[in-house]
């Protein structure tokens, strides 16, 4: 009897751990995703990006369209089937909430996480429906975790709270006011590139870790703090049905450089039309190579949620670091990126500073400390000198630029990046060499 009953103990302690299906017992995909090999590569992939200080409006954010409609709180039809902090576990870094002010569980009106059917009323919102505050809860707790100390989001808020921006505001700054990102000025219709952040200020210099976007802006005379936090729509928006692929990629190289470029689909869309089409493993792969970077994912998953690794090679299980020995990052020719010995001898990938070609150096190689010299030293002429600096590829569009150059010189080798490992598992790039020389 006592035996029977340990073992009827451990399964409900392992209840939260474990997935019923058919009568057998799984264990919960996010927990064996957070183990993975995709995990480990996205990990390191994010904190690149941070450290390379890139303009949020390049970095990529995987995310959950309608975030808070899902069937874990309940919701049907859905849109999600995990609750928010699972959403951003499985790696969302974008999340959407349409917050009304409808009646609640109260019988009193306040702020509600739903999705109306119109623009006009509250149709659709239950007064069962997650409160804004507890959604709040869900992204303050994830997001102030040790472990996520260098994660930076993006927070889409549809607005359908009929002028109560008071108490949105006051509820806001509550449960997320020290991590919210602040603007110097409060004119929420500028979408400018220069009043983007980049990340590794965001993390390191201020802490202030989550950009707010909305579908509103109020002016100062409505709401005097509204204006700092937020910027309206500063992104262009697409839906896979309408994705016309690789190269055309839909937009300018232009618009791509200085906007976020978002993509999504809306599965329970009444009209059939609306629904924007699927995401496929393909289509994605093409979207990132354009620099799509603001996915909403209708039923994010595991699955989904892989497919965002576009550096480290996960199949072998990268960044590898082979016992504290491979502290120098190189390129192969399936564009995947891995660890090796800083003294191997190596050709180069060098970016001109100009356009943002990439060129692999033909007639020289060496170790990875001498990659900073090789492409300084690589000009067509004299005068070129200082034309190309070693770099590594800060997005999944430069990846494939590289990529393609390192096919078509023929060259079968890696060949090295300009990554190298610092303290802990931050890979970054030595810039000794840039403060002589200026981006135009």
């Amino acid at each position: 009897m006592k035996t029977i009953l340990t073992i009827f103990i451990s399964f409900l302690l392992l209840g939260e751990n474990l997935y019923a299906n058919r009568g057998a017992v799984r264990e919960n995909p996010i927990d064996v995703l957070e183990r993975s090999p995709e995990n480990k590569a996205l990990t390191a992939q994010r904190k690149v990006q941070v450290n390379m200080n890139l303009p949020l409006n390049r970095a990529l954010f995987f995310g959950t369209h309608d975030s808070y409609n899902s069937s874990a709180y309940r919701r049907n039809p859905s849109n999600q089937t995990y609750t928010i902090t699972d959403q951003l576990r499985l790696g969302a870094r974008y999340l959407e909430l349409e917050v009304h002010w409808t009646t609640g569980r109260s019988g009193n009106k306040e702020l509600l996480l739903c999705r109306g059917s119109n623009l006009n009323d509250h149709n659709g919102c239950y007064r069962y429906d997650l409160t804004f505050e507890a959604g709040l809860n869900e992204i303050s707790q994830w997001i102030q975790k040790p472990e996520n100390q260098n994660e930076v989001l993006i927070l889409y808020i549809k607005d359908r709270f009929e002028g109560h921006v008071s108490e949105f505001m006051r509820t806001l700054s509550s449960k997320l006011g020290t991590l919210l990102y602040r603007h110097q000025s409060r004119d929420c219709l500028n979408q400018s590139p220069m009043v983007m952040p980049k990340l590794e200020d965001m993390v390191k210099s201020t802490n202030h870790r989550i950009f707010l976007t909305s579908n509103n802006c109020y002016s100062p005379e409505l709401s005097d703090t509204w204006g700092y936090y937020f910027r309206k729509d500063p992104f262009v928006s697409f839906q896979p049905s309408g994705f016309r692929g690789y190269p055309d990629c839909n937009f300018s190289r232009e618009t791509y450089h200085n906007s976020l470029v978002r993509v999504y689909n809306d599965t329970i869309a009444r009209n059939a039309n609306d629904r924007g089409g699927s995401f496929t493993n393909s289509n994605i792969q093409s979207m990132l190579a354009c620099e799509v970077n603001l996915f909403g994912f209708d039923q994010f998953n595991a699955n989904f949620a892989k497919q965002a690794v576009w550096s480290w090679d996960s199949a072998t299980n990268q960044p590898l670091n082979r016992e504290d020995q491979e502290h120098c990052a190189r390129i192969s020719v399936n564009g995947r990126w891995s660890t090796h010995h800083c003294d191997m001898n190596l050709k180069f990938a060098c970016k001109d500073r100009n356009t943002g070609n990439w060129i692999i150096t033909s007639n020289r190689q060496g170790p990875w400390r001498d990659g900073s010299s090789a492409c300084l030293l690589y000009p067509q002429s004299p005068s070129d000198i200082g034309r190309y600096q070693f770099a590594a590829p800060a997005t999944p569009y430069e990846n494939k630029k590289l990529q393609d150059a390192l096919i078509s010189s023929g060259n079968s080798q890696t060949v090295w990046i300009n990554l190298t490992k610092k303290d802990g598992d931050n890979w970054t790039p030595d810039t000794t060499l840039e403060g002589y020389f200026s981006n135009p």
